[in-house]
């Protein structure tokens, strides 16, 4: 017997977008769609070596829902990684966190869920970008609150359109309450949003008295200079809540994130969670890798590698895709943003290069705007680099097919 589940459906699953992970009936050979770190940098030797050494060490306190901490870290998450994170945020933006400033997550996406959840309902505005990270605007728009949208230029979020924004919010009787940005290596787009302007954006944050969110998964990830301080560093209002996560960083499949920042803020997130906090047993994997210091040695290790295979990808669009696609060079993090040329019947060319093995991101898959649909995501770091060029070529040739 089939069963017609739709009748048992919430509303809110008849009315939930269509997946942002485009599903594959062949795994494509060049997957360029994925956005992950290159899996031959995962610390598997490290990672098993000090999985062994906290199961001697911690052996049934690494396996509960907490530790000597308490019941608190079903909330905040296991006190020892998380007195880690705040020694290196505190070593690289000079903020001083207590225990209780800094909150872990199932990877960063849920540490976003729950600031949404925590600070937004109906009545409330917020501002994103025009393009940026789907889920996090999925979990603002959940809420009740309305969202408001504003343009991205060479130098990130574009900062006299969010005034403009809250402005606007505020006339129709909106409390205007949120900012959400990406400035380091945004997603999509791959601009890096320079110090002044990032002044600017915290300087009118702090002006309206709005809550600042920094999602700051790539900012390790630079391959030319360090990039602008953050704008949590930045802070001293306590307005800024910063996201993390392991997963550009180490590998996703840790699924560990965090959100810092004011103790007060973090208790709000602490408060609303309901998923029994995360794991035990891989936090104190990568507290006891991170008390040895391991993180920094790592990122100096991949930042080479992923610097080579960024110009690789580079010199391939340049010699395959010059002709029907404009672009920046990344700076960091692990997208180049494809703007097609016009004329080009994107879709089409999705397919054609599908059907040769080769994944993109569709643009629109990351905002309302309709002019998305005229880019493609390329993810260049989970590709092997000897097969980097191959999967450009076969791009370039769907290209040339489908331009006029």
């Amino acid at each position: 017997m089939t069963i017609d589940f739709s009748p048992f459906f919430a509303a809110r699953v008849a009315s939930a977008p269509a997946s942002v992970f485009p599903q594959y009936d062949v795994p494509p050979r060049y997957d360029f769609d994925q956005g992950m770190p290159d899996p031959a940098t995962y610390p598997l030797g490290e990672l098993e070596s000090y999985a062994k050494k906290v199961l001697e060490k911690d052996g049934l306190a690494s396996c509960g829902y907490f530790g000597a901490a308490g019941r608190s870290e079903m909330q905040y998450g296991f006190l020892g990684l998380r007195q880690q994170i705040a020694n290196w945020i505190a070593r690289r933006d000079g903020r001083t966190l207590l225990d209780k400033g800094v909150l872990l997550a199932n990877g960063s996406s849920a540490g976003l869920s729950l600031i949404a959840n925590a600070f937004l309902g109906p009545g409330d505005g917020a501002v994103v970008e025009v393009t940026t990270f789907p889920y996090m605007r999925m979990f603002m728009e959940s809420t009740g609150a309305t969202i408001f949208t504003a343009p991205v230029d060479e130098h990130g979020l574009d900062v006299d359109a969010v005034a403009l924004r809250l402005k606007q919010m505020q006339d129709a009787g909106l409390k205007p309450k949120m900012i959400y940005a990406i400035p380091t290596f945004h997603v999509p787009t791959g601009v890096l949003m320079p110090l002044e302007r990032r002044k600017k954006l915290l300087a009118l944050a702090q002006k309206w008295n709005v809550l600042l969110v920094e999602d700051n998964c790539y900012y390790e990830m630079w391959y030319d200079a360090p990039p602008p301080p953050t704008l949590f560093s930045m802070d001293d209002s306590g307005l800024v809540i910063q996201s993390d996560s392991f997963s550009k960083m180490l590998a996703p499949g840790v699924r560990t994130g965090w959100v810092a920042g004011a103790p007060e803020a973090i208790q709000a997130l602490a408060r609303i969670r309901q998923d029994l906090g995360v794991g035990q047993f891989i936090t104190h994997v990568l507290a006891s890798w991170m008390a040895d210091n391991k993180l920094a040695p790592h990122l100096d290790a991949i930042r080479p590698r992923y610097r080579h295979k960024r110009d690789a990808a580079h010199a391939a669009l340049q010699k395959h895709c010059a002709k029907f696609v404009t672009y920046r060079k990344p700076e960091g993090g692990i997208f180049f943003w494809l703007e097609l040329a016009p004329g080009i019947d994107v879709a089409a060319v999705r397919e054609r290069a599908l059907q040769q093995g080769v994944a993109c991101r569709p643009g629109e898959k990351f905002g309302s705007d309709p002019d998305g649909k005229g880019y493609l995501r390329m993810s260049f770091l989970q590709v092997p680099e000897e097969e980097i060029e191959r999967g450009v070529a076969v791009l370039g040739k769907a290209l040339a097919d489908y331009s006029k």
